[in-house]
């Protein structure tokens, strides 16, 4: 019995360790991919009220989950989720169909895989500013031409970076996004 009890304890020690909470800055004009996170069961999202405005997180009944913000204003104002199925659950602003996004929850994944998979960036192609935006903190960049040579470099402190892409020629250039020890490299086209 006081095995049991012990492998019950641990079990639940590691899926309560194994929690991760995501957020998701809730304001107008969000692109939907930066509101679309990949996590795995039992992860919870966190949507932050960006500004004052009026504003819901409300599920479509064609997904997985069923959840409903109700109408929330102000500044800092939050709603959160723990998802507990898999599958894809999508979502929107019930005054602002717009401001919509969508959550895939899988079984498991590593923490690199949901880096990789959260990793969101836009416009593709670019003009003069790229915004490239994580659920992890973003630590830094490198832009690579076609021919393998480093063209420029930045750092990043946050969830969110803007890079200026306006001194570069038009092409083709690599973009590898460093995260703690993780990385993933985008594919942007430069008009």
């Amino acid at each position: 019995m006081r095995k049991i009890t012990l492998i019950i304890f641990f079990l639940i020690a590691n899926i309560l360790n194994s929690q991760n909470v995501y957020e998701i800055f809730w304001e107008q004009g969000i692109n939907s991919n930066m509101a679309s996170p990949v996590i795995e069961i039992g992860d919870t999202v966190k949507w932050i009220w960006s500004d004052a405005s009026q504003k819901s997180v409300t599920s479509l009944p064609s997904g997985k989950e069923s959840f409903d913000s109700g109408m929330i204003g102000g500044l800092n104002k939050s709603f959160s989720y723990t998802f507990s199925k898999t599958g894809v659950t999508e979502y929107e602003n019930e005054s602002n169909p717009n401001m919509s996004g969508k959550v895939t929850v899988m079984n498991k994944l590593s923490t690199e895989d949901k880096f990789i998979k959260n990793l969101s960036f836009y416009p593709n192609p670019v003009r003069n500013y790229l915004t490239i935006s994580s659920l992890f903190k973003i630590n830094g960049y490198q832009i690579y031409n076609v021919l393998g040579s480093m063209v420029a470099e930045g750092s990043s402190s946050g969830r969110k970076t803007t890079i200026d892409m306006t001194q570069l020629n038009s092409g083709l250039y690599f973009v590898k996004v460093v995260s703690g020890n993780m990385q993933s490299t985008l594919k942007i086209a430069k008009n």
